[in-house]
């Protein structure tokens, strides 16, 4: 079964065509270039680049979450940016599919010919950096990518957590270690002292369903940090309040 990460990825690609391909159409048409052809693909077009926004914009609030539970710290910064350029283009396509419908012709009046063209080259800067910052959440940090990305991390933060408990390194320091932004990189998002950042204050210690509630299916699961390993960080958390 597709994945919900995947789905939105899939009804992206028709934006990312259409979006240019409409802005292209229209600069022909202001240049006087492309004859009949441009004003019967127009619409077509333009409809295809709602229908593909619309579609990614749905599947992409679904997934949303999994950029709050698998982005650290400042890297949220790209997810948050990423949505709001979606809101902007999707603003800016409907309402040139409004003005299209409203007017009930091919081609808008020669006042409006320049503002169309610009509002179609914006939302082609919009989709080309949409694009390029949704690549780094999936290629960079792995959102959606469950076995790669920050996934490798927290990975290997817990695997030094095991390593020191095992070596009878007490737990308390450990956890302190594992909390670090060089450790699991909890202290991204939760702050140093576990104050609250990003993330909300842990210090004084947080429950085990809790932890698991916001991180099994995102930064954290079972089979990467074990029950012990969260007793470690929540004996050191405890100290903190």
């Amino acid at each position: 079964m597709p994945h919900l990460s995947e789905l939105h990825g899939a009804s992206t690609h028709l934006a990312v065509l259409a979006v240019p391909l409409y802005a292209l159409l229209l600069l022909l048409r202001r240049l006087g270039r492309g004859g009949s052809a441009t004003t019967a693909w127009e619409p077509w077009v333009l409809g295809a680049a709602l229908a593909g926004v619309v579609a990614s914009g749905v599947t992409g609030l679904l997934v949303r979450g999994q950029s709050l539970t698998q982005l650290r710290g400042s890297a949220y910064d790209v997810g948050g940016l990423h949505f709001w350029l979606g809101l902007v283009l999707a603003a800016v396509l409907l309402g040139l599919g409004a003005a299209r419908w409203l007017g009930r012709r091919g081609a808008p009046g020669r006042g409006l010919a320049g503002l169309w063209l610009a509002l179609a080259a914006l939302a082609t800067v919009a989709t080309v950096a949409q694009g390029y910052l949704g690549g780094r959440m999936t290629y960079e940090h792995g959102v959606g990518v469950q076995a790669l990305g920050q996934g490798r991390r927290s990975a290997s933060g817990a695997a030094q957590l095991r390593v020191a408990l095992a070596g009878g390194v007490p737990a308390v320091s450990a956890g302190r270690r594992a909390f670090a932004r060089t450790g699991l990189g909890c202290a991204s998002c939760h702050g140093d002292q576990a104050q609250g950042e990003r993330g909300p204050r842990l210090a004084g210690g947080r429950g085990l369903d809790d932890f698991r509630r916001a991180h099994q299916d995102g930064l954290f699961p079972s089979a990467v940090v074990t029950d012990r390993n969260f007793q470690a960080i929540d004996a050191w958390l405890k100290t903190l309040g």
